[in-house]
């Protein structure tokens, strides 16, 4: 009986930790060097593109990341811009394991000065 708890209590942190592994905050220029990793990435939904398996987002830095909703859990996406939560492929596609609904007017353009400064010269606040 004891073992079982210490196994259950040991199973749940091993499941918190997984869920609070950093996700760095990328645009499509950044994707390359981060397969294999969860990453965090927000993006305007591409008109056309905003159902079914894969959905098409612009990235803050303009480019295209395709995002593979297969593994889903939540349902559609709700506004024009999301932020997703998932894992790059090798194909450079995003595989979500969650997002947020970011409303219909967000500011790419500072987002992505954002993404520029957690990944260069102040990466170090954003570790």
């Amino acid at each position: 009986s004891s073992s079982f708890s210490f196994l259950l209590f040991f199973s749940s942190c091993n499941m918190v930790a997984a869920m609070s592994q950093p996700a760095p905050r990328i645009n499509s220029t950044l994707l390359q060097q981060r397969v294999g990793m969860q990453v965090t990435v927000v993006g305007k939904v591409k008109p056309g593109f905003g159902g079914g398996e894969f959905v098409h987002l612009e990235a803050s830095d303009g480019g295209d990341i395709v995002v593979n909703r297969s593994q889903a859990v939540q349902g559609e996406y709700g506004s024009e811009f999301v932020e997703v939560v998932g894992t790059v492929n090798s194909d450079r596609t995003v595989t979500e394991a969650r997002f947020t609904n970011f409303g219909n007017d967000f500011d790419l353009k500072q987002y992505n000065d954002l993404v520029l400064l957690s990944n260069g010269a102040l990466k170090h606040l954003f570790q």
